[in-house]
């Protein structure tokens, strides 16, 4: 059984993109900035390009028209929506939300961060 439907697999691509950029960003920081929060800014930075890869990429999934479906005995009318897929059961619209509130607890709890080693 998959863990994904549809492009829902994306949403991995979005968040590893956005943690080599967390990475590169806070080494940079790291220049200007005390280690803790060189930290937090790299993740904040890394953490809303994957935030907005994901929305941009669900509204491009999720745009078109509808098709209506009738339902031959009740004549009820149901519209279908094209979906951008889910990731572990979530719609892949809502780990916009997920990655967003992850990066932002991170980033605060990184700020006050040491070095492991100095070198």
């Amino acid at each position: 059984m998959l863990v994904w439907s549809g492009w829902g697999i994306m949403v991995v691509v979005f968040v590893a993109i956005g943690l080599l950029v967390t990475f590169g960003a806070a080494d940079a920081l790291v220049q200007f900035l005390p280690y803790g929060p060189a930290q937090s800014a790299g993740m904040l930075i890394g953490g809303l390009l994957a935030t907005s890869g994901i929305y941009l990429f669900a509204r491009w999934r999720e745009q078109g028209e509808g098709r209506t479906l009738v339902d031959q005995a009740t004549g009820e009318r149901i519209e279908v929506r094209p979906s951008a897929g889910s990731l572990f059961f979530i719609p892949t619209r809502f780990w916009t939300w997920i990655v967003l509130a992850l990066t932002v607890g991170i980033a605060v709890l990184s700020f006050n961060s040491t070095p492991l080693y100095e070198g």
